[in-house]
């Protein structure tokens, strides 16, 4: 319930404050269309990220290698926002490390996730 009263007094402030912005001619219903898609993969892609971690580690294990596995799910989620901020459609110019697909914070993350996979099976 309490829930609820929140969201409702969340969205009535949402609306009172949009009415003073100006109406932004780029959000299109295609716009918002284009971004539940694209948030959909993400969530998806989060669903699929529990799913290996699982599926790697096994269920019957405890101690590091499940705080190894926990560390991995936090950067795989952190990738996959990485990739969501690439294919979200915007209004504003993207920055240049962020449009590049095969720079530093992909290498980072992948080396990342290799390396956390790697120790939580040797564990």
């Amino acid at each position: 319930m309490a829930a609820a009263i929140l969201a409702g007094v969340g969205w009535f402030l949402f609306r009172r404050w949009r009415r003073n912005l100006p109406v932004d001619p780029r959000l299109t219903a295609a716009y918002w269309q284009k971004s539940g898609i694209v948030l959909g993969a993400y969530l998806l892609s989060i669903l699929a990220g529990a799913g290996v971690t699982r599926i790697m580690v096994g269920f019957n294990r405890s101690g590091w290698a499940d705080l190894l596995m926990v560390a991995f799910f936090a950067v795989w989620v952190l990738y996959g926002a990485l990739w969501l901020l690439r294919f979200l459609p915007t209004s504003k110019p993207r920055s240049a490390w962020l449009t590049r697909s095969r720079g530093w914070a992909d290498a980072l993350a992948l080396l990342l996730l290799a390396g956390l996979a790697a120790g939580a099976r040797m564990l």
